[in-house]
């Protein structure tokens, strides 16, 4: 009795603890739920709005900076960013409201914007998992205007507009070498976009929603920075002169023709210009060259070539052999180191013979006697063979590199091209020959108008350069470009000696047919057989500067494989006479009046008339230069 008397006393206890644990147990759970509800409410619902905010791109859009202007040097625009506006439509919104809002949304796109209400609800259906789909691209304010207070207010659900900036180059083809153009990522392809990209882009903002005191959603922005403007030294009159001369100059169907003018007194770059050229409002198009049926059927690769041959800028990337146009830097050395007078007298046969090769001159019959500016008139290169041997490798091979053309430039574009030369070790006799006038060697156009500078400015070789300034939003200067002289090359002496003589080119020589009435102009012809010499192409090209007495402008044309009987600068001559006769003029640079020098006048502007300059020379008179 006693043995079940104690057990069931045992049973009971244990039954009362096992009961005072349910019952702490249960208020434990009352206090966590209630603790829950009432001490962390807060912070789940923060939870719950977060995810809401991040799930929702409405409430987190990358805002667009606008991407700086581009200027010529007078304030002209070469390109700009417009705001537009791309509809944007958000099925993962829409989706979860109720028909009536559906309905509203749908028959809003559908009446305003002519969008297929099938179309629509698919997307609806198909896309609810998106919260952004671009229906509209690049709306002008004036296509919107109607609707876009209602469309900014959300009067519509899951619909709204993203502000965003369109690149527009109000000149279409202009200057396209030089500035590049934009891609869809706001990111700059080849030229100024490019190389000035970085201050041009600017910084993005931010829209975003945040949870403020009264546990709602708040929109807010970091604004973003625009990009900074970039000031160039072109000048837009006469890039536009430049290229209307190289449309107006076809008649020779060449493959390609490059054009670049300078400012020889600080490195400046005034135009640059190449054909063909594309539009850099429609980088990728073709039908200008090729039919559509072409462009259907061309392989990727060929397309990729071909625009890749378009974009890219020949007169700062490739190379090239001078020819002529080299001559006047032997001379230059020559004279600089006192190894030939201007009197010294040398003779021309029609061929040199060097180590059993035969190098001939232009002239088969020989041009007999010449003095140094003799021979630059006429462009002999027997004589000029023998100035580089008088020169000898190692003053030729130094006076190359203090020209520069042995070095990139530094100009301030992205691709600039390596030259191609002997080093001192291969500078052998023939090949010591053939470089004094212009061939064994490759060079850039522009690496070559850049020391041609130096020719005519006294003797001073300056670092191109075609950003001026940058500034920003607030008109405040961010960064300058100053004239940058490396070093002197020649002695001023020599350089108005050179000058002299290439005024002779043209008054008396092989560059007859750049004259122009009243002005005085220096330049040299130049004619390159290219690689392979069995295919007898020629690059034709003038080089030239004015006024003479005090150069404001340093030229230089090239036509590449003009398809002629026989090569000749005429096509080259005709091009820079045309940009010439417009250019001086509008650079205040008018016709001398006789008996003073010529230079800036207060006269007033005449007009210059193509038909009062002297280009009644025959084809005879002018130099092939092979």
């Amino acid at each position: 009795m006693n043995n079940t008397k104690d057990y069931t006393y045992k049973a009971k206890r244990n039954l009362v603890f096992l009961f005072f644990i349910f019952i702490t147990c249960i208020l434990l759970l009352c206090f966590r739920v209630y603790s829950i509800v009432n001490a962390e409410s807060l912070n789940y619902k923060k939870r719950v709005l977060s995810q809401q905010v991040n799930n929702s791109v409405r409430y987190n859009n990358l805002l667009e900076p606008k991407r700086g202007t581009i200027y010529d040097r007078n304030g002209r625009v070469f390109a700009e960013s417009k705001k537009v506006y791309d509809l944007i439509f958000d099925p993962g919104v829409l989706a979860k409201c109720d028909e009536e809002d559906i309905d509203e949304t749908i028959n809003f796109l559908v009446n305003t914007y002519d969008f297929k209400e099938t179309d629509l609800k698919d997307l609806l259906k198909n896309r609810a998992f998106s919260n952004y789909e671009v229906l509209a691209s690049n709306l002008n304010y004036s296509e919107i205007e109607n609707e876009f207070d209602d469309i900014r207010k959300r009067k519509y659900k899951g619909l709204h507009l993203k502000e965003v900036y369109k690149r527009l180059y109000p000149n279409n083809n202009m200057l396209c070498d030089v500035l590049g153009f934009v891609d869809k990522g706001n990111q700059g392809r080849w030229g100024v976009e490019e190389t000035y990209g970085n201050y041009l882009r600017g910084e993005e903002g931010r829209e975003f929603g945040v949870i403020n005191d009264g546990n709602y959603i708040e929109n807010k922005y970091i604004e973003p920075k625009n990009g900074n403007d970039v000031v160039l030294t072109i000048d837009q009159t006469i890039q536009y002169y430049v290229e209307e001369a190289i449309k107006a100059n076809l008649e020779s169907n060449p493959k390609n023709v490059y054009v670049v003018a300078t400012n020889p007194q600080n490195g400046e770059v005034l135009a640059m210009a190449s054909y063909p050229d594309y539009n850099l409002n429609d980088p990728y198009d073709l039908t200008a060259y090729f039919t559509e049926e072409e462009i259907k059927n061309m392989p990727l690769e060929k397309r990729t070539e071909f625009l890749y041959g378009l974009w890219r800028n020949f007169n700062i990337s490739d190379t090239y052999e001078p020819g002529s146009t080299f001559k006047p830097f032997v001379a230059a050395a020559a004279i600089e180191e006192k190894k030939v007078n201007l009197f010294e007298t040398f003779h021309c046969s029609g061929s040199n013979k060097l180590y059993g090769h035969s190098i001939s001159c232009w002239k088969s019959e020989g041009h007999g006697d010449l003095t140094v500016v003799g021979a630059l008139e006429n462009s002999c290169n027997v004589a000029f063979m023998d100035i580089g041997a008088k020169i000898g490798k190692d003053i030729f091979y130094e006076y190359q590199q203090l020209f520069g053309l042995g070095t990139r430039t530094n100009i301030d574009l992205i691709g600039e091209g390596d030259p191609e030369y002997y080093d001192l070790d291969g500078l052998g006799p023939v090949q010591l020959a053939t470089c004094s006038f212009g061939q064994g060697f490759t060079i850039t156009p522009l690496q070559l108008i850049t020391s041609f500078g130096s020719l005519i400015n006294g003797g001073y070789l300056y670092e191109p350069h075609m950003m001026k300034k940058i500034v920003n939003e607030n008109g405040n200067v961010v960064k300058a470009n100053d004239a940058k002289q490396v070093r002197q090359v020649i002695s001023s002496k020599t350089a108005q000696t050179i000058k002299e003589a290439l005024h002779s080119v043209v008054e008396n020589g092989t560059g007859k047919r750049v004259a122009i009435e009243g002005y005085d102009i220096g330049g040299k012809t130049g004619t390159a057989e290219k690689l392979p010499r069995s295919a007898e192409k020629f690059m034709v090209s003038f080089l030239g500067f004015a006024p003479v007495d005090n150069p404001k402008i340093a030229l230089l044309v090239i036509v590449d494989e003009p398809e002629s009987p026989r090569p000749t600068s005429i096509f080259a001559q005709n091009i820079f006479k045309s940009i010439m006769e417009k250019t001086l003029p509008y650079m205040n640079i008018y016709p001398r009046i006789e008996g003073e020098k010529q230079g800036n006048s207060t006269v007033d502007k005449p007009k210059v008339n193509a038909d009062t300059t002297t280009d009644n020379k025959t084809e005879e008179n002018i130099e092939p230069e092979i």
